[in-house]
């Protein structure tokens, strides 16, 4: 069985759910490297599929080593951190203003 760990979170408004797990297919990375591979997988739920700042779609798929998400304070903390420095980003404030501006075509 996989050890598969899942997050709920609400960030501006959007609940969002995080899923860490160990995926089975990268069971030799533990070998070769001495330490495991994640796999996060974030959704937004509610409203379903809606755009945040690391994924236009509502879906984003990480991997990520074991001492890397260590280092970071672990899933919860390591995502809310990935999502607030991307919020900071030109490019999803641009979207951000533009999502405001009514368009007449």
């Amino acid at each position: 069985m996989k050890n598969k760990d899942v997050f709920k979170n609400t960030w501006q408004g959007v609940d969002i759910e995080i899923t860490c797990d160990v995926p089975n297919y990268i069971s030799s990375y533990r070998k070769i490297y001495g330490y495991e591979m994640h796999h996060i997988e974030v959704r937004s739920i509610s409203p379903e599929n809606a755009p945040l700042p690391i994924t236009e779609t509502g879906y984003r798929s990480i991997f990520i080593t074991e001492p890397e998400l260590s280092a970071n304070g672990g899933v919860l903390k390591y995502m809310t951190n990935y999502i607030e420095q991307e919020a900071k980003s030109k490019k999803w404030i641009a979207q951000q203003e533009k999502s405001r501006q009514f368009t007449l075509f």
